[in-house]
């Protein structure tokens, strides 16, 4: 730790590779707002698991991505001014390895840090598994950026996955919480506690589908297809998303389309075999109102599963922002919204809910969903964060 009150720079240990996870992720949307007041750079993830051919959804398809990554090293995003290096690393995580990649890992954040001129970094940490290179680092302050519970990751060591974290949460002068469980669970274990939940781009999305008048124009992958649309846009893995529910909502809406936007992170062979389901790849956070505003309801179809219970997906607010019902299966995070939205606990409920949703009629409803998020943005989330990083 050094004694400078305030740092010149945040170095972000982040939990997704920025050039092909979801930018939509809530660590992405704080990274590229730091980025507008201190220099910050995103170190992509170096993972949790080691993908197994046979066993792990994509895995051939996740070593090449990851090994494109690997050719980029440092970047600048033109559009966010947020540098994004991708480390070397071995793709191992025995106790033994982990400490081996957070050496590597610690000497070119180093490196990074002289090349770009940052003397008194401060770290955000998004990834246990580099809690080794944090730890070996000197900072103004560590923030623990706590958006997912990594121990229940499926094919992850949970106990090892733990370890780290605590680890973590030791060394951090604060830990920043999305989901409000998750703080109470570990309060006690990190010197400060803030819950920092999510923000929203909520003009952007009053703005391409307002109350009065036309729409926002069709994106082209979007025109042409039969209505109702219903859909769901965000990062894709097998242990978040029910296929057998997107499968039966497909077979629900007929007529009707099931789009789906962002990245493929998981085999969405069989859903895509539906003929009413359409896939568009990521598109960026700046252009998504455009298409979301033209779904007529917004779907969340997750796993209730242990690693779901303590999420908190970030496109909740942006559907309570387009106005549009939203149909969920209920998770603890949802709670908060539950008579703005459908939820339900099975799959005959969903369709159940999603009937109702599309044959919604109180135009009240848009209204109260938007003032319900009004007053989010990520510009205040960021500025929490940045005063726990002590951005000057």
């Amino acid at each position: 730790m050094t004694t400078h009150s305030s740092c010149d720079g945040v170095i972000h240990f982040g939990n997704v590779d920025w050039w092909y996870h979801n930018r939509g992720h809530a660590s992405v949307r704080m990274a590229t707002r730091l980025a507008q007041r201190v220099p910050t750079v995103w170190i992509n993830s170096i993972g949790m698991r080691l993908p197994i051919p046979g066993k792990t959804e994509i895995a051939w398809s996740r070593y090449w991505r990851k090994l494109k990554s690997l050719t980029r090293g440092l970047k600048r995003d033109p559009q966010s001014g947020m540098y994004i290096y991708s480390p070397i690393f071995v793709p191992l995580y025995s106790p033994s390895m982990l400490k081996f990649n957070g050496r590597l890992l610690a000497w070119q954040v180093r490196w990074v840090c002289r090349h770009l001129r940052i003397k008194h970094p401060s770290a955000l940490v998004s990834m246990p598994t580099m809690t080794p290179a944090v730890e070996l680092g000197r900072w103004v302050k560590i923030v623990f950026d706590r958006c997912d519970d990594f121990t229940t990751l499926p094919e992850a060591d949970k106990q090892q996955v733990w370890e780290l974290e605590k680890r973590l949460l030791e060394i951090a002068d604060a830990a920043a919480y999305v989901h409000e469980g998750l703080m109470e669970r570990e309060r006690g274990l990190v010197k400060q506690s803030v819950l920092i939940g999510h923000g929203v781009d909520f003009d952007q999305f009053v703005a391409a589908r307002p109350l009065q008048g036309p729409r926002c124009p069709t994106p082209p992958a979007m025109q042409n297809l039969v209505k109702p649309i219903v859909g769901f846009y965000g990062g894709m893995d097998e242990y978040r998303m029910d296929v057998e529910l997107m499968i039966k909502i497909a077979r629900h809406l007929h007529p009707g389309t099931l789009v789906l936007i962002g990245p493929k992170q998981m085999d969405l062979s069989r859903v895509l075999a539906e003929k009413n389901v359409v896939h568009i790849d990521q598109v960026s956070p700046q252009e998504l109102p455009y298409y979301a505003a033209h779904f007529a309801v917004g779907i969340i179809p997750f796993l209730q599963n242990e690693f779901n219970q303590m999420c908190n997906p970030t496109k909740l607010k942006e559907y309570l922002a387009a106005g549009y019902p939203t149909v969920v299966m209920r998770l603890p995070a949802f709670d908060t919204y539950g008579s703005l939205i459908y939820s339900a606990n099975s799959h005959d409920e969903f369709l159940q809910n999603l009937e109702q949703a599309l044959h919604e009629t109180d135009p009240g409803l848009i209204e109260q969903r938007r003032a319900a998020v009004a007053n989010s943005s990520w510009d205040k989330v960021a500025a929490k964060v940045a005063e726990l990083l002590a951005v000057a």
